[in-house]
């Protein structure tokens, strides 16, 4: 199964790493989908967030999934209250597609997810999102289902 690299840095609207917050990062599908190597589970995959706010995720390219499936990076930060206890101080999500060849998130927010298949023959699989484009003809066609 093929997976890109998707990279940020997970900062406030100053630029600024969350210096005084707990950040809990995460990357989860809009749901089940077939991946190129079989079935894939809507899960949470757990994200690293260095001191600087940077982070990656490997993921399978929202175009290879079946459905083709976005994505939602979700973040709760917490603080420390007076006893050193976790409490939830506040939540962010922003949904992206993920490009084939991975890159940085925040330039791919709400992408149109297309495959084209270039070929003298038809798609191989009936389903819309597919645009066909004959090499002879140079016609282009949308394949639906």
């Amino acid at each position: 199964m093929t997976t890109y690299s998707y990279t940020g840095k997970l900062t406030d609207f100053g630029e600024a790493p969350f210096a005084s917050a707990i950040p809990r990062l995460w990357v989860a599908p809009e749901g089940d989908a077939f991946a190129p190597g079989g079935p894939a589970a809507a899960r949470r995959i757990p994200v690293t967030v260095a001191s600087d706010g940077s982070f990656s995720v490997a993921l399978v390219a929202s175009a290879d999934l079946l459905p083709p499936t976005r994505y939602a990076l979700r973040c709760e930060w917490l603080t420390a209250d007076a006893s050193g206890q976790e409490v939830l101080a506040g939540w962010a999500e922003w949904v992206f597609t993920a490009a084939i060849g991975g890159g940085p998130i925040s330039t791919m927010p709400n992408l149109p997810i297309t495959r084209v298949w270039y070929a003298t023959t038809a798609p191989p699989v009936n389903r819309s999102g597919i645009y066909w484009v004959h090499p002879t003809t140079g016609d282009v066609r949308e394949w639906v289902d």
